[in-house]
This record gives structure tokens, C-alpha cells and sequence, in this order.
């Protein structure tokens, strides 16, 4: 679980492992949170959001080295999503040419 300050904005990553192909096989990655955590998002729902590739030659300079991350930014200074006080389940969403894949990553606590 993260916990962020309302009046902060900060990076939040998720890291994705890839079974099959390659990160150059995503084409978009998004995200999406709510407070009910029994609300499955539909692909619309989300909101795009940057895909950072630290296997890559040379690696995106926000990116961990060795690791592919859904990376979000947080809070009211230019931020993706600004969040209310709350526990919110954290959504990802990966979309390659074939599949749409939603997964549930974690709970985001904002004090």
C-alpha cells in the first residue's frame, strides 16, 4: 500500500513482468482508481499514463533500471490523476494490437 499527501504530487510506479513479447508491444498503458473495490473499470475508463522501459538501450531516464513500469504522476501540480482524501484501489490498464489487460495493483492511501 502507498500512501501520498494530498497536497503532494509524486511519481507512483507499478511494475509490469512481461511473459510474452516486449515492451515496444504495448501501445498504451493507463490507470484508474476508486474507492468501491468491487468496481471493475471498462477500458474507457482510464486515464493514459506513461509506460517507462528500464531494459531499454539506452533506458528511459525515469525508468529503474531492468524494469518496465506503468508510472503515474500523482497530485495537484500537473499531475495525471488528483485524488481526495481516501483508500482508492489502483488499476493498470496494458493495451498491445490484440488484448486489453486489467489488473488491480494496488491500494493508494491519500492523507
Amino acid at each position: 500500500m502507498a500512501e501520498l499527501y494530498r497536497t503532494a504530487t509524486e511519481y507512483v510506479a507499478n511494475e509490469i513482468t512481461l511473459l510474452r513479447g516486449s515492451a515496444a508491444d504495448i501501445v498504451e498503458v493507463g490507470v484508474y482508481h476508486d474507492e468501491d473495490p468491487n468496481n471493475v473499470p471498462a477500458v474507457e475508463d482510464f486515464t493514459p499514463v506513461t509506460l517507462v522501459d528500464g531494459t531499454a538501450s539506452p533506458p528511459d531516464p525515469l525508468a529503474e533500471n531492468g524494469r518496465i513500469d506503468v508510472l503515474s504522476l500523482v497530485g495537484p501540480r500537473d499531475g495525471d490523476v488528483e485524488l481526495q482524501p481516501g483508500d482508492y484501489q489502483r488499476w493498470i490498464l496494458i493495451k498491445t494490437a490484440t488484448e486489453d489487460i486489467i489488473r488491480k495493483v494496488d491500494v493508494l492511501t491519500i492523507l
